[in-house]
């Protein structure tokens, strides 16, 4: 993560420069000291080597629990972010549940409501792009499928990848988050015309890049394409989830209203 990026997030404390650690680009650079051709495995292999033994708790405490979004109704009601994740997890508890990579924007807190999985995602928007590519480099790295929670926005970035599916022998699950907006970015700056995006239709691009494509607009359309998504091997499955611009998972509501109240405050 880049300086700038870092010293952005959420929190009102920077990071003291002085007393900080940074690996990029193979160097590693201490307050005003630099230290060339460092490989970052075993800069990390002798940290841990310094580091004080420390006990591993056998669980999470019962605060980091994750509430999994309750079974939605499988009707014609449009969808919402929440009821990807209350779908996804019916499927889990009917098929098993997989490893997930979701990208930046409403998909990591969507990812907040789904039953406790392995889940690797960026947390600032330098990753924005990162979920397809993520998601491929996990279908290497484990022995189960995969699922991808990626918006439409980020899709436009690295979609594309998904093409190598093919080559490799991947089928791992897409979910595109499409509202045709940069939605994350529309609740802190809902006056910006720059939130809107044309449709793509991504569904209609799976084909052609070696996978099969649905596009669902209701609860039941997507209970039933997951369904299909979970029962079919041997090619990806991309499920482009319509959502209407404006609606956000109830995890992502939350966040922006503890953030506009925080900076009230500060006011």
């Amino acid at each position: 993560m880049i300086v700038s990026d870092t010293n952005f997030a959420v929190s009102e404390t920077k990071i003291d420069l002085r007393a900080t650690m940074l690996a990029i680009d193979r160097k590693v650079r201490i307050g005003h000291q630099a230290y060339p051709d460092i490989p970052i495995d075993e800069l990390v292999d002798a940290l841990i080597a310094r580091a004080p033994a420390r006990a591993v708790p056998a669980a999470p405490p019962a605060s980091l629990e994750q509430a999994a979004a309750p079974s939605p109704v499988a009707d014609e009601t449009p969808l919402a972010p929440s009821d990807i994740a209350a779908c996804v997890n019916d499927m889990f508890a009917r098929h098993g549940s997989m490893p997930i990579a979701a990208d930046m924007g409403d998909c990591l807190f969507t990812a907040m409501e789904i039953a406790n999985t392995a889940l690797v995602a960026p947390g600032y928007y330098a990753g924005m792009g990162y979920g397809v590519p993520g998601g491929l480099g996990l279908c290497a790295a484990s022995d189960s499928r995969t699922m991808i929670l990626v918006g439409d926005g980020a899709f436009q970035m690295t979609g594309f990848e998904l093409g190598n599916c093919r080559r490799y022998g991947w089928d791992p699950i897409v979910i595109v988050f499409n509202n045709t907006s940069w939605e994350m970015l529309r609740v802190f700056q809902p006056e910006s015309a720059f939130n809107d995006l044309d449709d793509w239709r991504f569904a209609e691009l799976a084909t052609v890049l070696g996978g099969n494509g649905m596009r669902v607009r209701t609860r039941e359309e997507l209970a039933i394409a997951l369904e299909r998504a979970a029962t079919t091997r041997g090619r990806f499955q991309l499920i482009e989830a319509m959502l209407p611009r404006g609606a956000t998972s109830q995890t992502l509501a939350r966040f922006v209203a503890g953030f506009k109240a925080a900076r009230e405050r500060r006011a």
